[in-house]
């Protein structure tokens, strides 16, 4: 009788411990992001096993402001883990007391522009920084979160080939960071001289200058760095392509495959004399 109530309680044991695993019962490692970018990369590699909360954030306009209008930042309690690309962009997000929070700057500094970010040979190196710190606070998945590493870098190539359909052919950048995954895809980049007016609001010879790239079939491309007047001055064209943001929601290899699938569509939607299909 007595080893019959044993073996029934052994086996609610293991019953209730295989429904805390895929219940969630652990809890996820919390990790604070400084930077959206961060947070995508962060996001991918930490999978399942860690919840990520943006300290900044792409609004709508794909502007980057501080989230919830700083209530996650002030709410932050001693010790919170917080991943930054360097110390003056933690300072940027609005952290003046780093010694507070378990915090990891990635660089120190961050060599380039941080719109180096985009560009796909920058990204895995960042990725690997990512793996690191994540694995330092959490070491007993670190054998996960190197697979998850593998299959971003795997897949962020896969997209980039992807991005080939667009080779050799000419686009006119006018954006302030998508310039560098247009020349991963091969595409031949015009920049107009007249930029640097046109993004101050002086728009003196800019519907001349799109007209012709229009009857030449040249495909304008912008993005939300773009300045704010310029961005919504080309939005009203069918001959300009706005180049989005990525969200959480969505991973970055995967918003990068349908952003070079969308622009090809685009300009294939309506033949090109000049241009050669692909």
């Amino acid at each position: 009788m007595i080893n019959s109530v044993i073996s029934k309680l052994k086996f609610a044991l293991i019953i209730l411990l295989i429904f805390c695993r895929v219940g969630h019962c652990e809890e996820k490692l919390k990790i604070n992001i400084t930077h959206p970018w961060l947070a995508l990369l962060a996001s991918f590699i930490g999978g399942s096993e860690v919840e990520i909360i943006p300290l900044r954030i792409w609004n709508q306009n794909g502007d980057l402001i501080i989230s919830e209008k700083g209530k996650i930042l002030r709410e932050l309690e001693d010790g919170a883990k917080i991943i930054a690309l360097d110390e003056n962009e933690a300072s940027e997000t609005g952290i003046t007391t780093p010694n507070k929070f378990n915090i990891k700057y990635l660089y120190s500094p961050f060599p380039v522009k941080i719109s180096a970010l985009y560009d796909p040979s920058v990204i895995p190196f960042v990725a690997q920084r990512i793996l690191t710190a994540l694995s330092e606070w959490d070491s007993q998945n670190y054998p996960y979160y190197q697979r998850k590493l593998a299959e971003f870098q795997a897949r962020l190539s896969g997209s980039v080939l992807v991005g080939q359909v667009l080779k050799d052919i000419t686009v006119c950048d006018m954006g302030e960071s998508c310039g560098i995954l247009l020349q991963a895809a091969g595409c031949k980049i015009e920049r107009p001289e007249e930029i640097e007016n046109w993004q101050k609001g002086n728009f003196s010879g800019l519907r001349e200058y799109l007209d012709k790239n229009k009857s030449q079939n040249i495909i304008t491309v912008f993005d939300d760095d773009t300045p704010n007047s310029l961005r919504k001055y080309l939005s009203g064209r069918s001959d300009c392509y706005h180049w989005g943001r990525p969200t959480l929601e969505k991973d970055y290899p995967t918003f990068l495959h349908e952003q070079y699938i969308s622009l090809w569509q685009k300009i294939i939607a309506k033949p090109l004399p000049g241009q050669k299909r692909k």
